[in-house]
Formats: structure tokens, C-alpha cells, sequence
């Protein structure tokens, strides 16, 4: 019988304990809560197991929590931009606005300002995924003439996102339902080829 056959679906059941007990940690009590130890007792693995995948708590933690959240960067097939954007910015909005996970966000990007690790996976694990998602949107729309040939792409992104952690960290406007209609209107309105809008 093949060895290594019989050892690929454990090792994968291990390391998705690994990200479900990442992830349960984080939501019960914050980053101060997914040790790396407290992981690994919880997962009911060695500590060696987790570093095995990730170089730190910070990118397992990440990675569970992008695990339990990625279904907000999809987008729906023959979507047009408007709608893909809107679907995109409004997920992100929602999740944001969850009394589990918007108060786990505000701390992961407090505790990023002076933890590395925690700040690498943050740009890897969460920021960069949800970027080239939707600038893959915008360069799609692009080619199809639908945008300016002058388009910066990052700074459009920045205008679609930023809005969104900016209300999170402060507070000082709510994360409502018709936010995202409202940015995404604004932007493209500002970006579209005068034809296309």
C-alpha cells in the first residue's frame, strides 16, 4: 500500500484543524488568544506541525481568518463592474460591521502597527488577496473600454477600500448597507470612460 497516498489526506486534516482552531481562537478572544500553543492544543497537534505550514501565529491566524472569510472577494460570473465592485465593497462592509469579526479586524490592524509578522501577514494574507481581486475587476472593465486609459488602479482601489477601514477604525459614520452602492457609484463615476457611464 502507498505510505505517502495514506499520509496527504491526514496531513491536510491537520493542517485545516490547524486553521479551524486558528480561527475559533481568534473569534473567542482576539489575537491574544490564538497562541501558538493554544492553537496547537486545540488542533490537537504539535506546535512543530503548525510551523511546518506558516513561519508565524500571525500568518496562521491570517490565514483562518481569510479561510472563514474568503467568500467575500468572490465575484459573480458576467457581473458587470458596477455590480462587481458593489458586490465586493459590500461584503467587505458586512463583514466589517459583524460584531464578531469587525471588533477581530480593528485589533489585528492595532496589533500589525508593532508586530512584523503580524504586519507581513496582513498585507499577504489579507490586504494583497482582496487587491489583485479587484483590480482584476477594474483591468477587465479597462480593456473593454469601460475606463479611462488613464485609470491608476491603485489609487482607485484605495478610494473603493479605504473608506471602509477608515469607518471601522474610527467609528465615526456606520458601515450601513448603502455604503457600498454609494462608493462605487462616486468612483466609477469619476474613472469611466464617458461613454461607458
Amino acid at each position: 500500500m502507498d505510505k505517502t497516498g495514506r499520509g496527504r489526506p491526514r496531513s491536510e486534516r491537520a493542517r485545516l484543524a490547524v486553521l479551524e482552531a486558528a480561527a475559533d481562537l481568534l473569534i473567542e478572544g482576539g489575537m491574544t488568544a490564538a497562541t501558538m500553543e493554544a492553537i496547537a492544543a486545540r488542533a490537537g497537534v504539535g506546535k512543530a506541525t503548525i510551523y511546518k505550514w506558516w513561519p508565524s501565529r500571525g500568518h496562521v491566524a491570517l490565514d483562518s481568518f481569510f479561510m472563514r472569510t474568503k467568500t467575500t472577494i468572490a465575484v459573480e460570473a458576467g457581473a458587470s463592474l458596477e455590480e462587481a465592485l458593489t458586490a465586493k465593497i459590500g461584503a467587505l462592509a458586512g463583514l466589517l460591521r459583524d460584531p464578531a469579526t469587525g471588533p477581530l479586524m480593528r485589533e489585528i490592524v492595532a496589533v500589525a502597527q508593532s508586530d512584523p509578522d503580524i504586519r507581513s501577514a496582513l498585507e499577504e494574507r489579507w490586504v494583497r488577496p482582496r487587491r489583485v481581486a479587484a483590480e482584476q475587476v477594474l483591468r477587465e472593465a479597462a480593456e473593454r473600454g469601460e475606463l479611462r486609459a488613464d485609470v491608476d488602479f491603485a489609487a482607485a482601489l484605495d478610494q473603493l477600500f479605504a473608506p471602509l477601514y477608515y469607518r471601522l477604525l474610527f467609528g465615526h459614520e456606520p458601515l450601513d448597507e448603502r455604503l457600498a452602492e454609494t462608493l462605487v457609484r462616486q468612483v466609477i463615476g469619476g474613472i469611466a470612460a464617458s461613454q461607458a457611464w
